[in-house]
């Protein structure tokens, strides 16, 4: 009992195995956290089905009488924990959703920023490119093959909720809002598509999102548009944000400073 406890609790930490005096053995699966999981759970069906032996080659004491239920028990802790990983990852996608919505509905918008002359500092505008109005312009991705780009909405912020785990090297998180329409021949709409410079020139470090980001599209036909977000790992303030033309050049940037999320 005490074997099947400890491998079923404590597996990923090699307990078990130094309960059974297989102290090399268990420091090994310490030290790779069960085996990335995988030694732990051979080691747990081992010892469910009796095989389990300890340093001198002693079958464990008690089995026939308490497999049925090492069993069950183990089965329920299983069940268990694939309905809370469900429910976790439902509620990561839940937590994109929102922070997808509460960025469109960000008050630092294109409408906003055409209003009030306040906003003009924030908000971004072609440096170079053809502009079509303040907010969207038109690039030339190659020969033959244009595309109209338009920023909805940008914000800052130090976590991406579906994403905390990452946590970033230069203070935060720039999240751009965009737009991708092929207006003449083909295109691929691609978060690689483009780049930012903070203010000292150094490159942010793109971060791919999980929810709600620009969809990877190829051949993109003339009046497609693709909307989603691209984010970098950068500093905060004035952002020169690039796009990168189909030989990997830049055809086209913008400066914006976002506001703090």
């Amino acid at each position: 009992m005490t074997t099947w406890i400890l491998s079923l609790l404590l597996g990923g930490l090699g307990v078990d195995r130094f309960y059974l005096g297989k102290i090399g053995t268990g420091i090994a699966k310490l030290l790779t956290a069960g085996g990335f999981g995988i030694w732990s759970i051979v080691d747990l069906i081992i010892t469910l089905t009796g095989s389990a032996r300890d340093r001198d080659g002693r079958p464990l004491e008690g089995y026939p009488e308490n497999k049925k239920m090492a069993w069950i028990v183990t089965g329920v802790v299983w069940v268990v924990g694939m309905i809370v990983g469900t429910v976790v990852t439902l509620a990561s996608f839940a937590s994109a959703a929102a922070m997808v919505e509460e960025l469109q509905k960000s008050p630092a918008t294109q409408s906003a920023a055409a209003e009030d002359p306040a906003a003009t500092e924030a908000a971004p505008a072609p440096s170079s490119g053809t502009g079509t109005d303040a907010y969207s312009f038109v690039v030339t991705v190659s020969e033959g093959n244009t595309v109209k780009v338009s920023v909805a909405d940008s914000v800052y912020v130090t976590e991406i909720p579906t994403q905390s785990y990452m946590k970033p090297n230069n203070g935060g998180f720039l999240l751009v809002e965009v737009s991708w329409e092929t207006l003449t021949g083909t295109s691929s709409s691609n978060p690689a598509n483009f780049e930012a410079y903070d203010a000292d020139g150094k490159e942010g470090e793109r971060i791919y999102l999980e929810e709600g980001s620009l969809p990877t599209e190829t051949d993109s036909q003339v009046g497609q548009v693709h909307s989603g977000v691209i984010a970098f790992d950068i500093k905060n303030g004035p952002t020169t944000i690039a796009i990168i033309d189909d030989f990997g050049d830049k055809a086209s940037t913008f400066t914006l400073t976002a506001p703090v999320g």
